[in-house]
């Protein structure tokens, strides 16, 4: 098995593009979003890394630099991972041509940036994928229907390659797994496998499914056994010890606290919710179900409920800023959505 996963290259496709009338998008390119106080492409990053997997190529689009300069420290040490720019858009097949670098690569394990891929047993789906001789293995999620309606079967933006799979994709143009290469092999006679599996794989793509997958990690970093270097435990919180956190304040559910940051008297905060570093939340205010960025500003007495408070905002108590009560990509503070 080593010498098998030593030919496997890992491909996390990161080309994602903003909308234009999204002030979410504006904020940060989304596999860079803080997820648990990492940031959301790290967790493909440990994922083939846990199951192995040391060489690994990331492809993304004009923001392909921003990613190189902030993964640096999430790259696992004994990990090799390059990055390939598209400055015209390839599409995620595409991608994985171009990110063969033209060597005989036995097998290719693809991942989206913007998904947390954790949930999927990948020893196990390539075993799957390599005893069934198949050219590409998709891995799908059944969502029951409704009303005896027959069952949805989705794709969660994983995919195993054979080396054969990439002759049907053309070295020029845009190529999409899913909707191009898929069909492709279909029509080659080429052996399609689905791998289905029954958890499904969260995946970032606006505000709403960011607070949703921030809070399931935080949720499930908080109720784990293990407690990360630096932190400690108070009832169902993780705080870094280099943080400010009064007696009297009220800590309620999965809740993580970054380092340097200052929760002041009679504040309340509810998870699931994610502090940043050098956080300041004031006296009285109240945090609940949100992710708070770096160095951002809750001012005394304000409510923050469903929100994302982008790095260095100021939320104040008369609504000035993100507001509390607004879905989470409504309205746009100097530097956050709420």
């Amino acid at each position: 098995m080593a010498g098998r996963i030593s030919s496997t290259r890992g491909v996390i496709v990161a080309g994602t593009y903003r909308r234009a009338d999204s002030a979410f998008d504006r904020l940060l390119p989304r596999p860079l979003l803080p997820v648990a106080h990492k940031p959301l492409i790290s967790y493909g990053l440990s994922w083939l890394r846990h199951a192995g997997i040391t060489d690994v190529a990331v492809c993304g689009n004009r923001e392909t630099r921003d990613l190189q300069a902030q993964l640096g420290r999430q790259v696992p040490a004994d990990m090799s991972c390059s990055y390939r720019e598209d400055p015209m858009p390839r599409g995620a097949a595409g991608g994985v041509r171009d990110a063969s670098d033209g060597e005989a690569h036995d097998t290719y394990v693809v991942t989206d940036g913007s998904c947390v891929p954790t949930s999927v047993d990948l020893p196990q789906l390539l075993e799957r994928h390599r005893a069934s001789g198949a050219e590409a293995t998709v891995v799908v999620y059944t969502q029951p229907g409704r009303g005896g309606a027959p069952a949805a079967v989705i794709p969660v933006g994983i995919y195993i390659l054979s080396r054969a799979a990439l002759e049907y994709i053309p070295a020029r143009g845009f190529v999409d797994i899913k909707e191009h290469l898929i069909p492709n092999l279909y029509k080659a006679g080429a052996r399609v496998l689905a791998y289905v599996i029954t958890q499904v794989v969260p995946r970032v793509l606006n505000a709403q499914t960011y607070l949703a997958v921030n809070g399931m990690v935080t949720e499930s970093l908080v109720s784990g056994s293990a407690v990360p270097l630096g932190y400690y435990r108070r009832g169902e919180a993780l705080i870094h010890t280099d943080t400010r956190v009064a007696a009297d304040a009220t800590l309620v559910g999965p809740v993580i606290i970054g380092q340097g940051a200052d929760i002041r008297a009679n504040t309340v905060v509810i998870g699931p919710t994610s502090i940043g570093c050098d956080v300041v939340i004031n006296d009285g205010a109240l945090v609940s179900r949100s992710a708070v960025w770096r160095r951002s500003v809750i001012q005394a007495g304000a409510t923050v409920d469903l929100c994302v408070v982008g790095d260095g905002a100021v939320i104040q108590a008369n609504g000035s800023g993100p507001s509390a009560r607004r879905r989470p990509d409504e309205r746009t503070g100097p530097h956050g959505t709420a």
